[in-house]
């Protein structure tokens, strides 16, 4: 192994990977490693038994040729090498006083009429609230992939980027009752709340714009054989342009000398030395790697900031196809709406107390769209809903166990309301806990996107920063700007090196 790197990339999430990606195709020299034996992050696959199944990709947005999010996939080098399966049916609002929502695959005109006819005395709201959403989406999007250095494009953001600052302080909320005071028709505008770790109340406008029409307009996918594959594409692109993958190799210390990082101390390969690190972990981890070098300007920072939620997934086999319980094959997501404001159900899901109709929870059909993740004649099932970490991990492996226990059987009995019979089917249960997002992600108490999305640390100027206050250490990934999921870490990656490299 090389001793001396233009680059070293610790951590390789998809954050981590499509830096690498872009840095290896301008000829930077790359070395991006981490302590998994798989490179992905969240972004990656498990098998049990016959079955596969991905680990955290419930929806992929904007996966069509000239739409923003695509450009980031174009841009990494691996648009051909990956099949992007459409969901025909976006996703189903199972609500308690309108019955099911059913949202259509790049279809925004469609579910604009959907809940007009729903709320009719709304129209004139819900066509303005959408026609402000779009405006929003088109102002991030050229923020992101405008051509202008970036301090210049920092600079044209009030007068060509407005909406991203007109917004930095406005709730999800906040946002809506600009239009509307119907709480019926903001809970079902919201009903993607749980997908992005907050509540309408606390979640940033922001954050939750640009992916909502994205979604809408140019649909939600899946990778066909799972994320793994995206993955393993960004790795193949990384080593055909020269750059070095390294996994199972763990990063004990980042070399910091008279206050700018030189290098790195991997476990079983000593000193590595780069002109530029970049963390791919988080902040957390990267605090504890510096060390007595650690500003500290860096740990007051982080002593104030709140990472995310984590959340709990229940991964089943079914030794059936999903239409035996009545499941439609173009159905891909479905929000199970509960009884609770949705300050209650928060509330509930942070305690872990998920058992009762009161908290709501969301089902992927992952072998619907994808069948070669099932064996023919079986199916592959998900149960989401968020958690907080509290309560995770202070007590021993008993309790542990026997909270997860719980918590899955609580989980598969309201399932088993929404799909009779389910039980009798199930060949294979594999459960989430944050613990797990913990061991495999190394991710502070098992958050699952980065730092939370309220607006106190959401946006240009209040997301956690891309460089460190050390010279040569950069940050990619869901703990900056954008934020979590698989597009808000892969457009981290694109603007990182569009402004530092």
């Amino acid at each position: 192994m090389a001793n001396d790197y233009d680059v070293i990339i610790v951590g390789a999430g998809l954050g981590g990977l499509t830096t690498a990606s872009l840095l290896t195709q301008r000829g930077q020299n790359v070395l991006i490693v981490d302590k998994h034996k798989l490179p992905g992050g969240y972004a990656t696959n498990f098998q049990r038994g016959d079955f596969t199944f991905d680990a955290s990709l419930h929806s992929f947005d904007g996966m069509i040729p000239g739409a923003y999010s695509y450009k980031v996939i174009e841009a990494a080098g691996i648009a051909d090498k990956v099949e992007f399966i459409p969901h025909e049916r976006l996703y189903t609002i199972k609500t308690l006083n309108h019955g099911e929502i059913v949202v259509n695959y790049q279809d925004l005109d469609g579910y604009i009429l959907t809940l007009i006819q729903l709320f009719p005395e709304e129209k004139k709201a819900i066509r303005k609230l959408f026609a402000e959403m779009v405006k929003m989406y088109k102002d991030v999007g050229g923020f992101v992939f405008s051509r202008l250095p970036f301090l210049a494009r920092l600079a044209a953001t009030p007068v060509l980027y407005h909406k991203i600052l007109r917004y930095e302080r406005s709730t999800v909320k906040d946002f809506f009752l600009q239009y509307t005071h119907n709480e019926e028709l903001i809970k079902i505008l919201s009903a993607q709340w749980t997908y992005y770790g907050l509540p309408p109340e606390r979640l940033a406008f922001g954050y939750f714009g640009y992916p909502t029409i994205d979604y809408l307009m140019n649909g939600g996918f899946c990778v066909k054989g799972g994320s793994q594959i995206l993955s393993d594409a960004l790795v193949s692109v990384i080593e055909k342009h020269g750059g070095t993958v390294k996994l199972s190799a763990p990063v004990r210390k980042i070399i910091v000398d008279k206050g700018r990082a030189i290098g790195v101390t991997i476990k079983g390969l000593g000193d590595i030395y780069g002109k530029k690190i970049i963390a791919n972990a988080n902040p957390y981890i990267i605090s504890d790697l510096i060390g007595d070098s650690c500003p500290i300007k860096l740990n007051k920072n982080l002593s104030k900031s709140r990472p995310s939620n984590s959340g709990f997934q229940i991964y089943l086999g079914l030794d059936c196809e999903l239409d035996q319980f009545g499941v439609a094959k173009e159905d891909s997501n479905k929000f199970i709406e509960g009884t609770g404001s949705l300050k209650e159900q928060f509330r509930l899901m942070m305690q872990s107390k998920v058992e009762s109709n009161k908290t709501g929870y969301c089902l992927t059909y992952f072998s619907n769209a994808d069948q070669t993740l099932a064996p023919a004649g079986k199916s592959t099932l998900g149960l989401f809903s968020l958690v907080g970490s509290k309560g995770w991990f202070d007590i021993t492996k008993t309790e542990y166990r026997e909270k997860k226990k719980n918590l899955t059987a609580a989980l598969l009995e309201k399932a088993e309301l929404e799909l009779p019979g389910l039980g009798k089917h199930i060949e294979i249960c594999e459960t989430a806990t944050p613990r797990t997002m913990r061991n495999f992600t190394g991710n502070y108490q098992g958050s699952i996107y980065g730092f939370e999305q309220s607006v106190h640390q959401n946006g240009l100027f209040n997301r956690f920063p891309q460089k460190y206050p050390i010279k040569d250490l950069y940050q990619v990934g869901s703990w900056t700007f954008p934020g979590g999921g698989y597009i808000g870490t892969m457009l981290s990656a694109q603007l990182l090196v569009g402004r530092y490299f």
